[in-house]
């Protein structure tokens, strides 16, 4: 029993707090400096860039999401698909899910699981499948934000904007 009451006291603390590096880099981050202020606006111009070429993407294929204004998440509704999707038989966003992954290879997580209604055909898609630190780099060597284009995507983000479209080929 003593081992156990141990365990639980050291599970607690780990599952509880935030580890000490990760609280070292937050302090870190918080106090700012030229070097986070590159970085983070290096991360945000990616971001940006990247998601405005992907909701172009999934709008332009009856996909409707809206732009983010932060973060790297989209929240797309393939309600205009639903007709298609009967005859499927996909008729929750579960279903939706597990069909894109078994048919495309690409992972969404399903509406349900963020409040959403069972049969309401959402998901939610993180756009970060791309080697940040190749990417960033890339970004502090460009000239000037135009730099950071399609091409750069492409080459930085491939990943991402491969899925995109598989997602994009599979509604259609």
């Amino acid at each position: 029993r003593w081992l156990l009451d141990a365990m639980a006291a050291v599970a607690s603390e780990t599952y509880t707090a935030t580890s000490a590096p990760i609280q070292f880099a937050a302090v870190r981050a918080f106090k700012g400096g030229l070097k986070i202020e590159n970085y983070l606006w290096n991360c945000r111009i990616i971001l940006r860039r990247l998601s405005k070429l992907i909701v172009n993407k999934l709008n332009n294929a009856g996909i409707s999401v809206t732009q983010p204004d932060g973060a790297f998440y989209l929240f797309p509704d393939f309600i205009l698909h639903k007709n298609k999707f009967d005859k499927k038989k996909i008729i929750t966003s579960f279903d939706l899910a597990d069909k894109l992954l078994e048919e495309t290879g690409v992972a969404i997580l399903p509406g349900i699981a963020f409040g959403r209604p069972e049969t309401e055909l959402t998901a939610r898609i993180a756009y970060v499948d791309f080697d940040g630190v190749r990417a960033l780099s890339a970004a502090e060597q460009a000239k000037s934000e135009k730099e950071i284009d399609n091409d750069f995507l492409e080459t930085y983000c491939g990943n991402t904007i491969d899925a995109i479209d598989r997602i994009c080929d599979w509604v259609k």
